[in-house]
């Protein structure tokens, strides 16, 4: 049986902590609020790219929102799949806007392993608790997947480094520092190329959906006007130089 916890003695720590663990997530905060504004002002057009997508990601599944159909056991795995991406967008982008870097990089190799598990149910080749076949994934997608698996692993020392290190003025600077800043500091670059790579990843996700709205639903398939503003989103991030298109086709939907 379990001693009686000692209630006086957790009390009283709690009340001689409390003041620097407020200020522990104060400054994760602050400095949070600070690099998503940074953020969002780099974005540029990004962001109009991110509305249309997440709008026609949207529109596809309102349409089916309550409806029940019969289906094989691969059309409810690719369902919980399609949920697990979306329930996942909004804590990545915040991680990216925030500059949480290497938290956002774990959340961004989810998302490629998420697709390529969706192509391997479809094509009947998905390993029961076995990792996901990135080669599934297009080329350049899965070259992609090397360095955001370093990332989420914290494997390679000067990744880590990178995100955590500080070369700025000293003064005033939260906890300890010894070069290292125990906040999120905005890098331009790697933030346009994250959001940029999360777009895109929705992008392909919307062609997965539109292979099961076409076929495991009635008139659920993705609109003319829906399809157009996907091709606009894809011309804002090749605008922004965040996409090249070898193949100027769409991606079918």
């Amino acid at each position: 049986m379990t001693d009686a916890l000692n209630e006086e003695a957790i009390e009283r720590h709690k009340q001689e902590l409390i003041e620097q663990a407020a200020t522990l997530y104060a400054v994760q905060k602050v400095y949070g609020d600070q690099a998503k504004a940074k953020s969002m002002a780099v974005y540029g057009r990004l962001i109009d790219a991110h509305l249309l997508v997440t709008g026609v990601l949207a529109s596809g599944l309102l349409r089916i929102n309550g409806t029940v159909v019969e289906g094989e056991r691969t059309a409810f795995e690719r369902d919980a799949l399609f949920a697990a991406f979306v329930i996942g967008m909004a804590p990545c982008e915040t991680a990216i806007a925030e500059a949480r870097y290497l938290q956002a990089h774990a959340m961004l190799r989810q998302e490629l392993e998420i697709l390529a598990q969706l192509k391997a149910v479809r094509a009947n080749r998905r390993k029961l608790n076995g990792a996901p076949n990135i080669a599934a994934l297009e080329q350049s997608l899965a070259r992609l997947y090397g360095g955001l698996s370093a990332a989420a692993h914290v494997s390679q020392h000067d990744i880590v480094q990178s995100a955590t290190e500080w070369d700025g003025e000293m003064d005033g600077l939260p906890g300890p520092t010894n070069l290292t800043r125990y906040f999120p500091e905005t890098d331009e670059g790697l933030a346009r190329r994250s959001y940029a790579l999360h777009i895109y990843m929705v992008v392909r996700l919307i062609e997965e959906l539109s292979i099961d709205l076409a076929t495991r639903y009635d008139n659920a398939r993705f609109t003319e006007n829906e399809t157009e503003a996907l091709g606009l989103a894809i011309d804002l991030m090749v605008a922004e130089g965040m996409l090249e298109l070898v193949d100027p086709s769409l991606p079918e939907i």
